[in-house]
C-alpha cells in the first residue's frame, strides 16, 4: 500500500471517551471492523474497533480492546469486513469469547472430515448425512428466517420439568422468556433446562455476568454429560458494550450454523436484559437520546431482530430461552413488558416461592406458553386448567389460613382444595438433578387435579 493510500485510508482520533472513538474516516459502513495502529506507517494492528454510527463527517467506533495506552497520534484503518465468527462442526464442546475465538475446550474436538475416514463417530445432520461443508464464516448481524422458510408445524419440547411440561408446555422453535428477580432461582432453572432438554446442540450465552460466575458455570458444564454438545459464549460485565452485544450475536450465529445443517439447537441467553443495556450504551455513545425509560428508541428496534433469529425452519430449529432480570416483582417494568410482547411465552419465577424452598420457583398463574394449545391434547388442557383454578383458589384462601380465620366444614370444595395443596406442590417441585418423562408428568398432574 502506497503512502497516498495509507494517508487516505487512515484517520487519527478526534476523541477518545471511555470505549468510544470518534474519527474522521470515510468509506466505512456501520458494523464494519477497523484496526487500530500506532501510526500511519504501522502495519501491525494493536487493537480492533467496530463502527457503531456515522454522524456528519464523524465516524463513531467502539473498541473491542481496552483503550489504556491509546494516544492521539494512533490511527484507525478500515478493513472492509463486517463482524463474523468462523464456525465448524468441531466447535462443539468449546468456550468462546465475544469475538468467537475458542478460549477453552470442554471436550475433545470432532472433525467431520477426519471422522468420515476413520472408525470414529460421524458428525452428521438430523437426516444422518455427514456435513459436506464443516466450516463457514457466519455474519453476526443477519435477519431472521424468511416467512417462506419458517415451519409452522408445532411439536412439543420436553424439558423434564413437570411445571413446564404439564402446565406451560413449550414447542420446538419457541422463544420463551424467564422473568426473574434476584434470588428466585434463575440459574438453577437454567441448569435444569440444559440437563433436561434432549437437543442436538446447546448454546449458552452469558452476557454481562461476573467473571467468577462464568468460571463457575464453565466448571460445572465441564463435568456435565452435555459437555460434548455444548458451546458457551461469554462477555463479562467489565467488557465493552459492543463485546457484550456481540456475544449474544455470536451465540445466535453459532445456532444458525447448526440449524442450517438440520439440527435442533437450544439457545440459553442469560440475560436479554443485559444485552438490551449493552445496546443502550452503544446507542447513547453514538449520540442518541434516552427517550423511553432511559433507553434510546433504536434499542427497541434491535431487540426483535435478535429474537426473530430463533424459530423453526424446514431444515432445522432454534429454540431459545431468554432470561429477563426484574428489578421488582411488584412494580411495572417497561423493558420487561417489551420483552414479553416479543416472546412466545413467559415463565415468571417467584422469590416468595424460592424462600419456601419451592424449586423450581415457577409462578404458574403469572406464566404462560402461547403454543400450549398447539402442542397438547384436550385432556392435558383440561387438567392444566383445573390445576390453575385450584391453585388460584388456594392462594385466595391462604390469607385466611395464615390469620387462623379459616373454618373447616363451611365449604367442602374449599376443604378439598386445601387438602390437595400438598399434592399440587409435590407436582410443581422437583430435585434439580431429577427429570420427569412426559408419561410421569401426565400421571402426577392427573393425581394433583
Amino acid at each position: 500500500m502506497g503512502l497516498l493510500d495509507l494517508t487516505q485510508q487512515s484517520a487519527r482520533f478526534d476523541v477518545i471517551s471511555g470505549q468510544v472513538l470518534r474519527v474522521r474516516l470515510r468509506n466505512v459502513a456501520v458494523g464494519e471492523i477497523c484496526t487500530v495502529h500506532q501510526g500511519v506507517f504501522s502495519d501491525e494492528p494493536i487493537g480492533l474497533a467496530q463502527v457503531v454510527a456515522l454522524s456528519g463527517d464523524t465516524t463513531v467506533l467502539s473498541t473491542l480492546n481496552p483503550v489504556e495506552g491509546f494516544r492521539r497520534d494512533f490511527v484507525v484503518r478500515p478493513t472492509g469486513r463486517r463482524a463474523t465468527v468462523c464456525m465448524s462442526v468441531d466447535m462443539l464442546g468449546t468456550v468462546l469469547d465475544a469475538n468467537g475465538r475458542i478460549v477453552e475446550r470442554l471436550s475433545e474436538p470432532l472433525d467431520a472430515r477426519a471422522s468420515a475416514e476413520s472408525d470414529a463417530p460421524r458428525v452428521s445432520n438430523a437426516n444422518g448425512a455427514p456435513f459436506e461443508d464443516p466450516r463457514q464464516e457466519m455474519l453476526l448481524d443477519v435477519a431472521g428466517p424468511r416467512y417462506a422458510d419458517r415451519n409452522p408445524h408445532a411439536e412439543p419440547l420436553w424439558t423434564g420439568i413437570r411445571a413446564i411440561d404439564g402446565l406451560l408446555t413449550c414447542a420446538i422453535g419457541q422463544r420463551v422468556g424467564i422473568f426473574a428477580a434476584a434470588g428466585s432461582g434463575k440459574s438453577s432453572l437454567l441448569s435444569m433446562l440444559i440437563g433436561g432438554i434432549d437437543a442436538d446442540v446447546a448454546i449458552v450465552a452469558l452476557i454481562g455476568e461476573r467473571g467468577r460466575e462464568v468460571s463457575e458455570f464453565v466448571d460445572t458444564m465441564r463435568h456435565s454429560e452435555r459437555a460434548g454438545q455444548l458451546i458457551v459464549v461469554y462477555a463479562t460485565s467489565d467488557q465493552s458494550a459492543v463485546e457484550r452485544a456481540n456475544a449474544a450475536k455470536v451465540a445466535m450465529a453459532a445456532a444458525e450454523f447448526y440449524r442450517d445443517r438440520g439440527m435442533h439447537v437450544v439457545v440459553y441467553l442469560d440475560s436479554l436484559t443485559r444485552y438490551a443495556r449493552a445496546e443502550r450504551d452503544i446507542a447513547l455513545a453514538s449520540g442518541e437520546l434516552p427517550v423511553k425509560r432511559g433507553f434510546p428508541l433504536s434499542v427497541f428496534d434491535r431487540l426483535p431482530k435478535l429474537i426473530e433469529r430463533a424459530g423453526r425452519t424446514h431444515v432445522g430449529s432454534i429454540t431459545a430461552f431468554y432470561t429477563v432480570l426484574l428489578e421488582s416483582e411488584e412494580e411495572a417494568d417497561i423493558v420487561a413488558d417489551e420483552f414479553r410482547s416479543l416472546l412466545d411465552g413467559h415463565i415468571y419465577l417467584s422469590r416468595g416461592l424460592a424462600e419456601t424452598h419451592h424449586y423450581p420457583a415457577i409462578d404458574v398463574l403469572k406464566s404462560a406458553s402461547r403454543l400450549f394449545n398447539a402442542v397438547t391434547d384436550q385432556q392435558q388442557q383440561m387438567m392444566a386448567a383445573a390445576f390453575r383454578k385450584r391453585l388460584a383458589k388456594y392462594q385466595e384462601l391462604q390469607v385466611y389460613i395464615d390469620m387462623g380465620e379459616y373454618q373447616r366444614g363451611t365449604n367442602a370444595e374449599n376443604d378439598q382444595i386445601i387438602d390437595g395443596y400438598a399434592q399440587m406442590r409435590q407436582f410443581s417441585t422437583q430435585c434439580q438433578s431429577r427429570w420427569s418423562d412426559p408419561s410421569e408428568t401426565s400421571r402426577l398432574l392427573h393425581e394433583a387435579t
